[in-house]
């Protein structure tokens, strides 16, 4: 499966590896192919760290957080982030702003 695919014209799909508890929120590595990896500051308890990537993907991107939501893998490391309201945005444009966030 692609890391970023769009269903819908107006809707983003993201697959990614979550490793929580880090000293801060950041890009991993962005393979188009797999998946997007993040490192995420917030501990995985209580849906903390979901609502943690939603937030960061939102600004990341450009995009409402009231228009995205983690749609599979409450409660693992893989997850699908589901971003509605991304009429315009292209996969590509995605790929290339998320590549240049990502931290060694």
């Amino acid at each position: 499966m692609m890391s970023i695919t769009k269903p819908t014209p107006s809707t983003l799909r993201l697959l990614l590896t979550i490793k929580p508890n880090a000293r801060a929120t950041s890009v991993v590595a962005v393979d188009p192919t797999s998946s997007i990896t993040l490192r995420i500051h917030a501990p995985p308890r209580d849906g903390e760290a979901n609502e943690e990537v939603v937030r960061f993907l939102a600004k990341a991107l450009g995009l409402r957080k009231s228009d995205s939501r983690v749609v599979k893998g409450m409660k693992g490391r893989e997850k699908v982030v589901e971003v509605s309201g991304a009429a315009g945005v292209e996969v590509q444009d995605v790929v290339k702003k998320l590549e240049e966030l990502v931290e060694d």
